[in-house]
């Protein structure tokens, strides 16, 4: 987003709990952006909590963690042994916010058509990988952790803010 757009929204998020910042925030890029809400939205509200649990049964620990202890962020923490993982991105090799997405972009598969945004915040988005990053890079310091999910749960993509890098695991059956 431009600095000289309209930040009203703004003025009207800070009322509300931090949780909802970058929702709101999200929902201004898709706006003022003119993004095809066919190619990137919401995700049904209803349907959020399945999304959630199979990636948890997918692809972590279950049986030495349990979720409703620790928030979402911290689950890459505790990942199945038997995934394949890669660092993919890092703000140490791209320096920049838009370069350190492209660099995401540039690893989902070709034959991903839609995939999950999934906020460490626990918003639920789903959309084309293009527009995910488009979106991605117009927010502005609210974003924290964020997954990008295969919507056939095959791979994940996880920004970690705090080691400001980029992990992309597969299930061995999705090579």
């Amino acid at each position: 987003m431009n600095d000289w757009k309209s930040t009203e929204w703004q003025e009207r998020t800070w009322q509300k709990p931090s949780r909802y910042w970058i929702r709101d925030e999200i929902e201004e890029i898709i706006k003022e952006e003119s993004i095809d809400r066919t190619r990137f939205g919401e995700y049904s509200k209803f349907r959020y909590d399945k999304i959630i649990r199979r990636f948890y049964y997918t692809f972590c620990d279950y049986q030495n963690f349990t979720p409703s202890v620790i928030p979402l962020e911290h689950y890459h923490m505790h990942l199945r042994q038997n995934l394949e993982c890669e660092c993919i991105a890092g703000f140490l090799r791209s320096c920049n916010w838009i370069t350190y997405l492209e660099e995401i972009r540039n690893e989902i598969p070709e034959s991903a058509d839609k995939c999950f945004l999934i906020l460490s915040e626990g918003w639920v988005y789903e959309g084309c990988p293009e527009e995910i990053r488009k979106v991605l890079s117009e927010t502005d310091g609210w974003l924290d952790d964020f997954i990008i999910l295969s919507n056939k749960f095959e791979w994940f993509v996880i920004h970690d803010d705090i080691a400001e890098c980029a992990f992309l695991y597969r299930r061995n059956c999705a090579k």
